[in-house]
């Protein structure tokens, strides 16, 4: 998982007019091919649509390849894209009801099209045995539900955001790795950490990134805390008097010199092998669980230094670490649910067709798979260590979030510009604080 920008809020506001046009024609199609418990004969034609760039596709097809050759009579419409172009063909795909049999989504936008009633629920197909989730922990089949409880994608791949630890950077400061990190440390101990190291730091270096406007470390420090993201109305769930806490927290770092400048964090690329951490200029960093091995192959080309990946801080609520997942769905308007039904197991449950896609987006959800690529001696050293760690996180139980509609284009966007404010000296905090406020609120859960 790379830290991309978000999709361009049009792409995702253009789901809300989807409403009356995928409502109109219900779901037809499914039952006439054997019911939405996903029973019936699997043969025939299936679309499925993906993102992903070149690697991605490559094992994305063979494991379609594999489940061609599984299940005779069965052929594939294979529809793969970018990843902000790839909604912005769903979206329009929804709106004249030609989406395809199957089709990926992430936890971040699945309730953009389950407000419309575009998706149809797995949770029969679980029941009826056409879908198999028995090797899959609670935790994480949770992350595939909508706000009416109800699973709307199976999640093949769970993505985490970890803390990145340059090591080299960690002994010329002179400084521990990080505070009791094998055991477990604090927010409070991580900013403890991070000041206290940035007084020894090598010229040109920087303790971490200017991230007060970065949601994946927000969501990390609410769950740690044991606040509530968003409330059932999809609204936000925690305080203007909690995000003050947040946002005080980093800009008393900023100001004290211990992140980066605000200038040059708003011009740093976006792409985790490409950002301040991955070229050895940042002891710390919050990292995509599986961007260790890119970002490690981008320091080793720019130097011998080292770099690992941590769990997030805890707090008084235990671990702050979310899972991210991805997955795929079935829409109303499929004609050929069997056989999506059948796809969407295979992919995630298949051992040759898990091993094959070898983690490309996410480790593994089903254990028997991610066991079996840790088992793997060709695996990476980095790669074995992102699945370890994943274990690890898992074994915590950690938090499902349910996120409202309107999330990605609303919460995001409106999160890193009222922060780039308060860093800019264009507002208080307070005043930023009441901006995000307003702003979130007034289209989250619509």
């Amino acid at each position: 998982m790379t830290r991309k920008k978000s999709i361009v809020a049009s792409a995702i506001l253009g789901v809300a007019a989807l409403g009356l046009t995928a409502c109109a024609g219900g779901g037809g199609g499914a039952a006439a091919s054997g019911g939405q418990d996903g029973q019936g004969d699997i043969t025939g034609e299936i679309g499925i649509a993906w993102w992903g760039g070149d690697s991605r596709n490559q094992k994305t097809n063979a494991v379609i390849d594999l489940f061609e050759a599984a299940n005779e009579g069965v052929t594939t419409d294979r529809q793969a894209g970018e990843f902000s172009g790839y909604f912005d063909k769903l979206n329009v795909q929804a709106s004249s009801r030609s989406m395809p049999c199957a089709v990926q989504l992430q936890g971040r936008q699945v309730n953009d099209y389950t407000k419309n009633n575009l998706l149809l629920p797995l949770d029969p197909m679980i029941d009826s045995g056409a879908i198999n989730v028995d090797d899959i922990p609670e935790s994480v089949l949770d992350t595939g539900r909508g706000t009416d409880g109800k699973l709307y994608f199976l999640p093949y791949g769970a993505a985490y955001d970890a803390v990145g630890v340059n090591l080299t950077l960690a002994e010329e400061a002179g400084v521990e790795v990080l505070p009791a990190a094998e055991d477990g440390y604090t927010w409070e101990e991580y900013t403890a950490w991070l000041t206290e190291a940035a007084e020894t730091l090598p010229e040109g270096s920087k303790a971490v990134d200017s991230n007060g406007g970065r949601p994946n470390f927000f969501i990390g420090w609410t769950l740690a805390n044991g606040l509530s993201l968003f409330g059932e109305d999809g609204k936000l769930g925690f305080t203007e008097e909690d995000l003050t806490e947040y946002w005080t927290m980093w800009e008393e770092m900023r100001t004290s010199d211990v992140t980066e400048t605000r200038e040059r964090t708003a011009e740093e690329p976006t792409a985790t092998d490409q950002g301040y951490f991955a070229s050895g200029q940042l002891l710390s960093e919050t990292l995509p669980g599986n961007a260790l091995t890119p970002a490690s192959a981008t320091l080793a080309g720019r130097g011998d230094a080292v770099i690992n990946t941590y769990p997030y801080p805890s707090g008084s609520a235990g671990s702050g670490n979310a899972l991210f997942p991805s997955g795929f769905a079935i829409p109303v308007s499929c004609e050929n649910v069997p056989t999506a039904a059948a796809f969407i197991d295979f992919f995630t449950n298949d051992l040759e067709a898990g091993t094959t896609f070898a983690a490309d987006n996410g480790a593994p959800t089903n254990t028997a798979v991610l066991d079996a690529l840790i088992a793997d001696d060709s695996l990476p050293d980095t790669k074995k260590h992102e699945l370890e760690l994943y274990q690890q996180i898992v074994e915590g139980d950690p938090t499902s979030i349910v996120f409202p509609p309107g999330y990605q284009a609303t919460f995001e966007a409106s999160f890193k510009r009222a922060y780039e404010d308060i860093s800019f000296e264009r507002k208080t905090i307070e005043e930023g604080v009441q901006t995000f406020f307003d702003e979130a609120n007034a289209s989250l859960g619509q």
